[in-house]
């Protein structure tokens, strides 16, 4: 008869070899023989969390607890499942109990910053952020999560050189070393021949290319490096620069013995926006759309809005990790039936479940345009942004784009949105013609859809006539 030791070495077995089922399986029979034993239920909380069975292992760590009270790990894995979750009272409280029992845990440390920010207490967010670095200075994830805070916040003296760490970590692309030059500290040099990459998504590529005309002044001549996606827009955006699509190995360009010193976009911001004054500097618009796409795409909407204001929008993103920033279409009920526009999906993506869901929930046709492909094709995207008179999105990469473009843009913030959103203004440093909504409640879009239903009516009341 195999005994809760047998089960338990098992588990252990499995638990270190990373083999989850196993260990799920192991403690399992194990906690039959003997349910309060700590480190069957432990593990098995570990092993559902690393599945993605994050209420199975929430659950587990709460028994966990209860067990032995005295385990920090086990408070750990509870907070940070709870934060997961969007459960930040618990993921709070889980922290403060693992500090109680061991003030100088690291992982306890971090999760008290993640709760803290998570349910809106900045100041104490900084501080504890603070204490984690204090904690693990090396810790090159905590000082970026840091950073993104302190930009928020727009301190911006503080946070550039931690958000600058995100270059250190390990999912970190392309890497730093990949060019040989050695990076640019921003002086003035007009013989001075500068490789620009872009380190982060399309959407960090076109909001950092708001400081590349301003960094070009300081220069001789640019080599940019961006997504392949981008080189239309960007070479016609920038027609004084090289622009060579992204690759492994790098375009010879990029390492020609000619250029002196290279930089990632991201990089730009410490140089050339140390303070809430300096974004004073910065463009109203940035990116040229293809002139004669954009006059065919809008004489092809006019004649289907029939003179109405065409009114882009966008409702989801495809990470799943951003789930909570959605905003499904049936919910956008009375803001697009009752208004007197042309609404055109700008929404990236396969949407036809999305438009056929919201044809059958509120009865409204929103006009699609298979013949632009918004991932693929982002210089037709552009153009087709182009055409609207508004853009209405949640926080994608539509904005940057739109807003990139100078289009006036509406943005829907989920209760916790992006560093680059800020906390609480209306407005947006990096994007002028942009306009903020924010969700108070988590899970909450009634209020926030309100509020654009009320303004975008006042906006085209405002509008002159159509001729």
């Amino acid at each position: 008869m195999t005994t809760a030791d047998h089960w338990h070495k098992r588990a252990s077995r499995a638990h270190l070899s990373g083999d989850e089922l196993a260990t799920i399986q192991a403690a399992r029979r194990g906690l039959a023989l003997d349910p309060g034993r700590h480190a069957l239920v432990a593990m098995m909380a570990f092993a559902h969390q690393r599945t993605g069975a994050l209420n199975t292992g929430r659950t587990a760590a709460e028994r966990a607890t209860i067990i032995t009270p005295g385990h920090v790990d086990s408070w750990c894995l509870l907070g940070a499942l709870a934060h997961v979750l969007g459960r930040p009272e618990q993921a709070r409280r889980a922290a403060r109990r693992a500090l109680l029992l061991n003030p100088a845990d690291r992982p306890a440390t971090h999760n008290l910053f993640t709760a803290l920010r998570q349910a809106g207490d900045w100041n104490r967010a900084v501080r504890a952020g603070r204490r984690s670095l204090v904690l693990d200075p090396r810790s090159d994830s905590n000082a970026f999560d840091l950073g993104m805070l302190l930009l928020s916040l727009g301190r911006w003296t503080e946070g550039w050189p931690l958000y600058d760490r995100r270059l250190r970590l390990k999912h970190a692309r392309p890497r730093p070393d990949r060019l040989p030059q050695p990076f640019w500290d921003g002086h003035t040099d007009p013989k001075l021949s500068l490789a620009v990459w872009g380190d982060q998504n399309v959407g960090d590529e076109m909001q950092f290319a708001s400081l590349l005309p301003e960094m070009a002044l300081r220069v001789g001549h640019v080599v940019l490096e961006c997504d392949p996606r981008l080189v239309p827009l960007f070479a016609r955006s920038f027609p004084e620069f090289d622009v060579v699509a992204r690759a492994d190995p790098p375009d010879p360009r990029l390492t020609a013995p000619s250029v002196g010193a290279q930089i990632p976009q991201g990089h730009l911001g410490r140089l050339l926006r140390p303070d809430s004054a300096s974004f004073g500097c910065g463009p109203q618009s940035w990116l040229i759309p293809d002139p004669s796409r954009v006059a065919d795409l809008r004489a092809r909407y006019h004649a289907r809005s029939g003179g109405r204001p065409l009114i882009g929008i966008a409702w989801k993103s495809s990470n799943a990790a951003f789930k909570g920033k959605n905003v499904p279409l049936a919910q956008w009920g009375s803001l697009l039936r009752e208004q007197d526009a042309l609404f055109l999906s700008v929404q990236y993506g396969d949407v036809s479940a999305d438009l056929n869901e919201a044809r059958t929930a509120i009865g409204v046709d929103i006009a699609h345009d298979p013949e632009i492909d918004a991932l693929s094709d982002l210089d037709g995207f552009a153009a087709q942004l182009a055409a609207t008179d508004m853009v209405i999105s949640i926080s994608n990469s539509t904005i940057h784009q739109a807003c990139g473009l100078g289009r006036p843009a509406w943005g829907i913030l989920h209760i916790r949105p992006d560093w680059r959103w800020g906390v609480e203004r209306d407005t947006c440093p990096w994007f002028p013609t942009l306009r903020l909504y924010r969700q108070a409640t988590r899970g909450d879009w009634t209020p926030v859809l309100e509020a654009v239903d009320r303004d975008l009516r006042r906006w085209l009341a405002d509008r002159p006539a159509a001729c």
